[in-house]
């Protein structure tokens, strides 16, 4: 099977003028090409998904017509359930280092998620606001896919924890935010302009540096978003590998990607194709410098979340 080539779709919105998360997934593709030996038996295909679900259903046409064996990214949650119905009629595995919404798991099998769903930051969401003994919340979110799903995710696990949700963020002792990064980054300067000093919590994608930083009198703000189990993310080898080759600290999703692209690697040194690859990745544990990866039902085993304080020096991690 040496001779074998694994055809893979790579799909993302890669311009980082619209998003910084496009440099940080390159970077891990680079990152992992030019460490792990058996990405040179893979070949390549890139295809931009503008972060849209109609160009996601696109841009699975193209894949599936180009004869790919798996395909690789969809970081917006919008592009991917607009292209993973489109895979999975083709039996074609999606491995995806960021799209959370539950849906995509939930009603398609051929879908390997690298971080935690919607439903997982929302329990943890809610954990931590009972840690602070808040009793009501008020939930915003944006107009995407993602962060409306998140919405619903939140709304749902604060129904069964008994906490009052409030359709006036006046009233409430805290308010969240679902989004993307810059959506999230509005909302949060809206409401500081407008004078609220209400607690407020951000989600996932707003977990990068380009989110910005707090004023001196802004105490009262926090991201919770993908952490890493069991090891501060000083302590991750992935940051540490990323500080020797780009002098600084990776952003969201690097972790996620180049462990993602770990997985891959072994998969192309199996030589298997198309269904085979479903079953590999249902039904294995993968060794990886990273940790270990499995799956269950499409999640990743592990895969947590953590919370961030956002202060004048930038994002610092609360204390778990």
């Amino acid at each position: 099977m040496s001779g074998v080539r694994l055809k893979v779709g790579v799909s993302a919105l890669f311009d980082p003028a619209d998003t910084p998360h496009a440099r940080t997934f390159m970077r891990a593709l680079a990152t992992a090409r030019n460490s792990i030996p058996a990405l040179a038996q893979v070949q390549w295909h890139f295809l931009d998904d503008g972060a849209h679900r109609e160009r996601g259903a696109e841009v699975a046409r193209e894949m599936v017509q180009w004869g790919a064996d798996m395909i690789v990214g969809h970081f917006s949650s919008d592009a991917a359930l607009g292209a993973v119905p489109i895979y999975r009629a083709a039996g074609i595995a999606l491995l995806t280092p960021a799209a959370t919404l539950d849906r995509l798991t939930l009603d398609h099998h051929n879908v390997f998620r690298f971080c935690p769903s919607d439903r997982q930051l929302a329990k943890d969401l809610l954990r931590f606001i009972g840690q602070r003994g808040w009793q009501s919340l008020h939930i915003d979110a944006d107009e995407s896919a993602h962060g409306q799903a998140l919405a619903q995710a939140i709304a749902a696990a604060a129904s069964q924890t008994g906490l009052a949700q409030l359709a006036t963020r006046d009233q409430a002792e805290v308010e969240i935010f679902a989004g993307r990064l810059r959506s999230s980054r509005e909302h949060w300067q809206a409401r500081r302009t407008a004078g609220s000093q209400r607690p407020l919590i951000l989600t996932d994608d707003a977990a990068s540096p380009y989110l910005g930083v707090a004023a001196s009198d802004d105490p009262h703000t926090w991201v919770i978003g993908f952490g890493v189990a069991g090891q501060g993310a000083a302590a991750c080898p992935a940051t540490l590998f990323h500080q020797a080759l780009f002098d600084g600290l990776p952003q969201t999703y690097y972790r996620e990607s180049l462990l993602l692209f770990h997985v891959l690697g072994q998969l192309a040194g199996r030589g298997l194709r198309r269904t085979r690859l479903l079953d590999a990745l249902n039904h294995s544990t993968w060794r990886t410098p990273l940790g270990d990866v499995g799956f269950d039902q499409g999640e990743c085993r592990g895969a947590c979340n953590r919370v961030w304080h956002l202060t004048p020096d930038g994002l610092l991690p609360v204390a778990d």
